[in-house]
This record gives C-alpha cells, sequence and structure tokens, in this order.
C-alpha cells in the first residue's frame, strides 16, 4: 500500500514537471528560432548619390543577434524595372557578370574581405542619373522566405552654387547666387559668417525641359568683420545641402560718409531746386496778376507787393 502511494506521488511529480515544462519553455523555442534564422537585410531609408560619385547600397546576411558569413552563397543585385535586370551576380566566391546590364559594366563590386562577417553591400561607382531607381539585394541559396530585401537609390545633381558680386548702392553690396542641374525642388538661404540668415531677397526658381530646376536670388549685405557670406541651397525632398562662400573686400562696401552724401547731399540738392522753382512760380504769377512791381533802390531792387 505505502509502494503504491510512493508511485502515485512520483507520477504526480513527473505530469507537474511536464506542465511547468510546456508552461516555461516551450513559448520560447519560437523566439530562438526566429532569433537563429538567416535573413537578408537591407535599408528600408533610400540612398542618396551625387552624380559623379561613388555609392554603396546597403545590404547583409544575418539573423536577429548575429551576423553569417556569405562567402559560400550566391548574391544577385537586380533592378527589376530594367531588362536585363542583373546589376551584379556573385556565385561560388567570384564575380559572374556575363549577363549583367551594360549600364553597369565596370562600375559594380562586392566587398570580397567582408563577405564572411555577412556584408554583401554593392559598390555603385561613377553614378548617373539613370542609376535611380530599386534595388533587389537577392541571396538564391538561401533556405526560407527571407531570401531579398530592397533599398531605393536617390540621385541628385552636382551642381554647387554660384555666387557673383553684381552692384553696390546705398543699402551695401549686391551679391548673386544661383545653382541648376537639380532634380528636386530646391530652397536658397543666405547666411553671414556667424550663421545668422540675412533679411531675405529675391528669389526665383524656374524648371528646364527635363523637369531640373535652377534657382537664383540676390541679397543685399552690409559689411561685417569678416565680410564672408554664404549661400546654401536645400533640397528638402532628400534632405541634400550644399553651400558656396564669398569673401566681400572691404572696399566693395560704401563709406557712412559716401552714403551720407547720397542720401542727404544729392537730396537736399534736389529740395534746394524744388523750392527754387516753387519761388520762381510765385513770383512770376504775382508778377503777371499785377500784384508785384519792383522798385529801384540803392541796392539791386526791391519787391513790393499791391494790396
Amino acid at each position: 500500500m505505502e509502494l503504491q502511494r510512493r508511485d502515485y506521488l512520483i507520477c504526480i511529480m513527473e505530469s507537474l514537471k511536464r506542465v511547468i515544462f510546456s508552461l516555461l519553455f516551450l513559448p520560447l523555442l519560437p523566439v530562438c528560432r526566429a532569433e537563429d534564422t538567416v535573413q537578408v537585410v537591407s535599408q528600408s531609408e533610400p540612398v542618396l548619390a551625387i552624380v559623379g560619385d561613388d555609392v554603396i547600397l546597403p545590404c547583409s546576411l544575418r539573423t536577429t543577434i548575429r551576423t553569417v558569413s556569405a562567402v559560400g552563397e550566391s548574391v544577385e543585385w537586380q533592378r527589376p524595372d530594367l531588362q536585363p535586370k542583373e546589376v551584379h551576380f556573385y556565385r561560388s566566391r567570384e564575380d559572374y557578370n556575363d549577363d549583367q546590364n551594360n549600364n553597369y559594366r565596370g562600375r559594380t563590386s562586392l566587398f570580397k574581405e567582408e563577405m564572411k562577417k555577412g556584408n554583401i553591400s554593392l559598390k555603385l561607382t561613377r553614378v548617373k542619373f539613370s542609376d535611380a531607381g530599386k534595388y533587389t539585394c537577392f541571396v538564391p541559396t538561401l533556405k526560407g522566405s527571407f531570401q531579398k530585401d530592397s533599398v531605393q537609390l536617390i540621385v541628385a545633381a552636382t551642381s554647387s552654387p554660384e555666387i557673383s558680386i553684381v552692384g553696390v548702392d546705398d543699402m551695401g553690396v549686391i551679391l548673386k547666387c544661383e545653382a541648376g542641374g537639380l532634380m528636386y525642388r530646391p530652397e536658397m538661404t543666405w547666411l553671414d559668417s556667424d550663421g545668422n540668415i540675412l533679411p531675405d531677397g529675391s528669389t526665383e526658381t524656374e524648371t528646364d525641359s527635363e523637369g531640373r530646376y535652377t534657382v537664383r536670388g540676390h541679397v543685399t549685405t552690409q559689411k561685417t568683420d569678416n565680410n564672408t557670406f554664404t549661400c546654401r541651397v536645400q533640397q528638402q525632398q532628400i534632405n541634400h545641402k550644399m553651400e558656396t562662400e564669398i569673401n566681400v573686400p572691404d572696399r566693395m562696401f560704401p563709406e557712412p560718409c559716401q552714403s551720407w552724401w547720397r542720401a542727404w547731399g544729392f537730396g537736399g540738392l534736389t529740395w534746394g531746386l524744388f523750392v527754387l522753382v516753387v519761388v520762381v512760380v510765385v513770383l512770376y504769377i504775382l508778377k503777371s496778376k499785377a500784384l508785384l512791381h519792383w522798385r529801384r533802390g540803392p541796392g539791386l531792387g526791391n519787391a513790393e507787393v499791391n494790396h
């Protein structure tokens, strides 16, 4: 009887162990499997490139907790909107680009020395406007449903702003800034040497037959400690900024006395002439109405008004 009771208790304890194990550890098994699932991971944010520069399209082979060697895998970079769509092809530890799209000949490469760390990013050199588009990073030898990922490439122009001095007026030196060939609508801002934004000048934007933007603007600058001014052109849509500085020589700025003479001396002369004309007109009217006649005296003469 005692033996049966002991066997019964042992059976209960074993059953409790199974229940506790199921409650505590079984829910973790899918998580462990997910953490160990190898997948292709690229970048969700677009990559920005400048025409003529080199760019890297990021992609890696990894789990959620570690990178995985890609040396023995096949790697394909594609642009689905092109025909053929092959941009770069790697297999058996070598590049095979016989079927590569001609637009990319001699301009693509992988980082072979970093593939053991899971890096399968694509380097694209001498970027062109036509390179803009959606790229797919594809590992066909990878088992499972995470064989590919995509990244968007945005290409912008390289036209840095050009600044020139176009004139001088009473307020200071007039500067002109222009930038062209821009893919996205630009905004122009002027800054002084301390980074303070100058009062808005006149700015105009136009597009050419290919839809590319040109922006130009003017601003009147006053003399500062170093007379350095910056023209900044931004393409907010792609978070791209270009800047050009100019240093204006001191001699270009009008001296305070010159400004005073222009503002007051010339103005005073104008007012003086105006008053003289008014006086002459009034005297003429009075004389024509016989209200005024000249009486000779010991001096040059005196005017007398008849009442």
